[in-house]
């Protein structure tokens, strides 16, 4: 039925559609306290079996990969419950890297499970992330990080009370099949919690290379650097009561981390955060092929030599790595020389999926136009990262620090397309390209 305005009366106007994002509606999503179990659960859930294996009873590596694949799964199915949701880059991302992966299984004649997981943990947080709303999220990220703070300082002042109740050789003894004596210090700890040439930050101090509830040290560094990224990319965004707590318990898990990855890491983040203002949109997708140039270029003008256990040992050895490889290693025909990658996560990577597979890969993460100086420098904080990581280890890969890592950077993406919606009038599918 029609009706007549009365006289002097505006005429109504429907209300503007929300933006929606391939992949995502900027409106509506998964809540903060959902996707914040997931991160809580990939973080702990490993210092939850230690803690079992310890004091209950011995376990085997089928209670990691199951608890471990319920994680994924919920991680998954979350963002598909949102209403309104279209297929984006993610998604098909997510296809490529399934297919990829079973197409060089029947090639190579050998199916391995965890060369797909490794990177199918990406495009599934990374979606998760664009899924969750953002109320409170930063708040929940803040008490993980305090109940990290907490287990390394338990750790750090009564080791002997701490290896008690998380025998963390005995676990990785039970659930990986290492013999004690090959792989662990004698007090329970991971081997790495002793560096055989003494500390590398502050080597008087008395105190071993904590671990926290990542269980070894290497984790605890990568953390220490994601704690970084969340606090430069979003400190607008946490509250003000939390954000020097947090930058002083960053700096003394860096401290007791000892980690020279971690180390060289937050400085480059640090000063690309100097230059906020300035980053281009095609800074992050240049990151890995610059990292890997300079590498080389390391090692020949430097005279770096592998076989030390060192950062130039270990840019050395992955330079040698990828000059050992066949036509088939970067075609991801052969996993012949998978061994030699382990410390050369680069050639772990291209080895794994081949070259092509690895290239649409970092261009999907990172070649994309956004809006905000705050976007760009978290996408390029993000690739510094990664691409310093690969050099010299392929220790980014477990869900104890990748899951929060894609996390953000699908936060990061979904914020820069709300803010981009909030700044100028926008039509339904107009911010596509965010995704």
């Amino acid at each position: 039925m029609l009706t007549r305005l009365p006289a002097g009366a505006a005429p109504m106007t429907p209300p503007a559609a929300a933006p929606v994002l391939k992949g995502k509606a900027v409106e509506g999503g998964v809540s903060a306290a959902a996707s914040a179990q997931v991160l809580w659960a990939a973080i702990l859930f490993n210092l939850a079996l230690c803690f079992v294996d310890t004091n209950v009873a011995r376990m085997s590596a089928l209670p990691v990969m199951v608890t471990e694949g319920a994680i994924l799964a919920a991680a998954f199915f979350l963002p598909l419950a949102r209403a309104n949701r279209t297929p984006g880059r993610f998604d098909a991302l997510l296809l490529l890297l399934l297919g990829s992966w079973l197409l060089l299984s029947m090639l190579r004649q050998s199916v391995d499970p965890k060369l797909f997981r490794d990177v199918a943990i990406i495009p599934i947080f990374v979606l998760l992330g664009m899924s969750t709303r953002g109320e409170g999220l930063h708040n929940r990220i803040f008490w993980l990080h305090l109940v990290i703070v907490a287990v390394a300082i338990w750790e750090a002042v009564s080791v002997t009370s701490f290896v008690l109740v998380f025998d963390i050789a005995e676990f990785f003894a039970s659930t990986r099949g290492m013999a004690n004596e090959d792989w662990w210090v004698e007090n329970g700890l991971y081997l790495s919690a002793v560096r055989p040439e003494s500390r590398f930050l502050f080597p008087d101090l008395p105190l071993h290379r904590l671990s926290s509830v990542f269980l070894e040290p290497v984790s605890l560094g990568n953390y220490v650097v994601i704690a970084t990224i969340w606090l430069a990319g979003f400190w607008r965004h946490i509250p003000a009561r939390m954000r020097m707590v947090a930058v002083a318990t960053t700096l003394f898990l860096l401290v007791g981390s000892d980690s020279r990855m971690a180390t060289v890491a937050c400085a480059a983040i640090l000063l690309a955060r100097l230059g906020m203002r300035w980053i281009p949109n095609i800074a992050a997708v240049l990151v890995a092929p610059i990292v890997i140039a300079a590498m080389f270029l390391a090692v020949e003008l430097l005279g770096l030599r592998s076989g030390l256990d060192t950062f130039g040992g270990r840019i050395a050895h992955a330079a040698e790595t990828f000059r050992s490889f066949s036509l088939a290693n970067y075609a991801g025909l052969s996993l012949d020389k998978i061994k030699a990658t382990e410390d050369a996560g680069f050639g772990y990577i291209v080895m794994a999926h081949s070259l092509v597979v690895a290239a649409i890969l970092w261009m999907t993460l990172f070649l994309r136009e956004l809006k905000t100086a705050e976007s760009r420098f978290l996408h390029l904080a993000i690739a510094l990262y990664v691409a310093l990581n690969l050099t010299v280890s392929w220790s980014i890969f477990t869900i104890k620090t990748a899951g929060l890592l894609w996390f953000l950077l699908g936060r990061s993406i979904r914020e820069d397309g709300e803010e981009a919606a909030g700044s100028e009038p926008q039509r339904p599918g107009a911010l596509s390209n965010a995704t």
